[in-house]
């Protein structure tokens, strides 16, 4: 599922697209997936973010998790 949000981050408002598959159990036909969380795009006023991000998107990324998570809450 692709799905588009967006943060503030380090005091500026930074729009990202991201997949998400959520974890599927094994069943007896089905062997399950692990949850799968990409960040595949990331513009800050419709500009590409991702170079000016680089040495940052390991910090980025937890960020918008922890959103994503409390804005779920």
């Amino acid at each position: 599922m692709s799905i588009s949000h967006s943060i503030n981050f380090r005091g500026f408002d930074f729009d990202f697209k991201y997949y998400y598959q959520p974890e599927e159990r094994q069943t007896y036909e089905y062997p399950g997936c692990a949850e799968e969380f990409e960040i595949y795009n990331i513009t800050l006023n419709g500009i590409d973010a991702s170079e000016l991000l680089e040495n940052m998107i390991e910090e980025f990324e937890e960020e918008c998790i922890n959103h994503l998570k409390n804005y779920n809450d």
